[in-house]
Parts: C-alpha cells; structure tokens; sequence
C-alpha cells in the first residue's frame, strides 16, 4: 500500500469546487483540513481532483510543513503548548442554530469553530483571572478563596461543552484548569 503524502502545505490558499476557496490549516493520514471563507472547515482528500492550489501557493514545500509538525509535537510532548485544545473532527465544519422561542424571528447559525475559539478564550482568561487572583498583594487568604471558588464555579458551568473537545484531558473540570489523563 502506498502512503499518500501532501502536494500543498499548511497555509496555502486553495479553491474547492463545491466549497469555493479557503486555506490549508493542517493535514494528516489522507487528507487536508482546508478552512473555507464560508465558515466552514472541511477535510478533503489528498487525491480530491476539484481542490487546486491558487498559483502563488503552488511552490509551497510540504516537507518544510512536516518539519514545522515535528517540532510542534516536541512542544506538545514537552507541555510548552497546549495542544489538546483541538476540537474533535466529527464537529469540524458543524454549525450550532440558536432557535429563538419567539415566533416570526429567525434563527441564529453559528459555525462550530468560532464557538469553540470562543470557549477557548474563555478558559484563558479564566485562567489569567486565576493567576492575577493568586499573586495579588492586598487580598486576604480568605478572599483568594472566595473569589476562587467563582472561578472554579465558572469552570464547572463549562464542562457543558466538553463534547467539543478532541481529548479528555482537555475537559473542563469544577475544580478548574484542565483535566489530568487517566
């Protein structure tokens, strides 16, 4: 059996015949995750016929992009980057639709990336809030544990969104931050 490997690298612009154009944000096994200017993100085969480069993105070395993968894996095994905050593939390219009760409105669709990216931001402010709270001068003991037990009840009122996330060890948890691996 013949490994499949790349013709186009991460970060080149690409057109889709179905999705129109959009950018290589990552590939693994047989295929590519293209991000589309739609919203959408969809993975697509090596072998597609209907995905061509744009012509300025053609020259692109997807051998330099399996350096730039490597080394961002040593960071990950090193836990200089968190890495786990990937959403699940059977997620990419879903839409959440917010349905209002009210009759004669109409609903709201929201691509599921940009919520996740929003529930990431979350937690990292969360978890800035957290430090600052920690290291603050003027605060008693007694008000860090106050104030921590919000953020921990914060947490807890997120753990909602788990599914999204590609790995458990990146749940969120009551007790805060993420969850260790079993």
């Amino acid at each position: 059996m013949t490994e499949l490997r790349p013709q186009l690298g991460i970060g080149a612009l690409v057109t889709h015949v179905d999705y129109g154009r959009g950018r290589i944000v990552r590939y693994q096994d047989d295929g590519y995750l293209i991000h589309f200017k739609t919203g959408e993100t969809r993975w697509v085969g090596f072998q597609f016929h209907g995905l061509k480069a744009l012509e300025s993105e053609a020259a692109r070395d997807p051998e330099l992009d399996r350096v730039q993968q490597a080394v961002r894996e040593v960071l990950l095994d090193y836990g200089w980057r968190d890495a786990d905050l990937e959403m699940g593939k059977r997620w990419l390219g879903g839409t959440m639709r917010l349905i209002p009760g009210q009759e004669g409105t109409q609903p709201k669709d929201v691509p599921l990336e940009a919520f996740f990216k929003k529930i990431i931001g979350v937690r990292e402010k969360l978890r800035v809030l957290e430090q600052k709270l920690n290291n603050h001068a003027s605060l008693s003991g007694d008000e860090k544990v106050e104030l921590q037990g919000y953020i921990t009840r914060c947490y807890g009122s997120l753990t909602t969104f788990n599914a999204l996330f590609a790995t458990k060890g990146s749940y969120f948890r009551s007790s805060g931050g993420p969850e260790e691996s079993d």
